[in-house]
């Protein structure tokens, strides 16, 4: 059966909800990064940030049973591009191990501005402003927070983040709430 792009965005985004549980993961594993500084020594701070962000996927799959959303979806090759998207920030890792161990201190800056380009695709997939919205957000807050305020860059990028996540969410909620799907398959 051939399906057409805009049938196979338009079940993409009835199945996966616009994939709004990994922002909501990110919101939280973001939120609780702002704290840290508080908890740790900035060493340990450090490398939680490095290695804390391997959370987000897992956490955002357990948010997407509970809420009940298949952000996983298989019989969809945009799902496939969106795994593909998703992935090569896994070779972002190197790139962050050697901001830690040349200036730590900009790994908010540098997290920010990788981690956060990383969503503009989603914007198409899944026809939504929200993605532009995070992209920008995350990016510009990222750069001028952890570029020139290198000193308050743990504590309020991640807030940052963490708030534009959550508004993401409500603006995809927002969305969804707002379209009607006349899907067949």
């Amino acid at each position: 059966m051939t399906k057409t792009l805009d049938l196979l965005q338009s079940n993409i985004i009835k199945e996966a909800k616009k994939g709004y549980p990994i922002l909501l993961s990110g919101c939280i594993v973001f939120l609780i990064f702002a704290f840290l500084p508080t908890l740790f020594s900035m060493d340990t701070v450090y490398l939680i940030w490095i290695f804390g962000l391997s959370v987000i996927f897992p956490l955002g799959l357990l948010l997407s049973k509970l809420l009940k959303v298949n952000i996983l979806t298989t019989g969809n090759p945009l799902g496939t591009l969106g795994g593909i998207i998703a992935a090569p920030q896994a070779f972002y890792i190197p790139v962050f191990i050697i901001v830690y161990m040349h200036m730590p201190s900009y790994l908010p800056f540098t997290i920010g501005l990788l981690g956060g380009s990383h969503f503009l695709p989603y914007m198409w997939i899944y026809r939504s402003k929200a993605y532009l919205f995070v992209t920008l957000g995350v990016c510009f807050s990222s750069l001028i927070i952890g570029g020139f305020f290198v000193d308050y860059a743990f504590i309020i990028v991640p807030l940052a983040i963490s708030l534009i996540y959550g508004i993401s969410v409500l603006l995809i909620l927002r969305e969804l709430k707002k379209e009607t799907f006349n899907i067949t398959d």
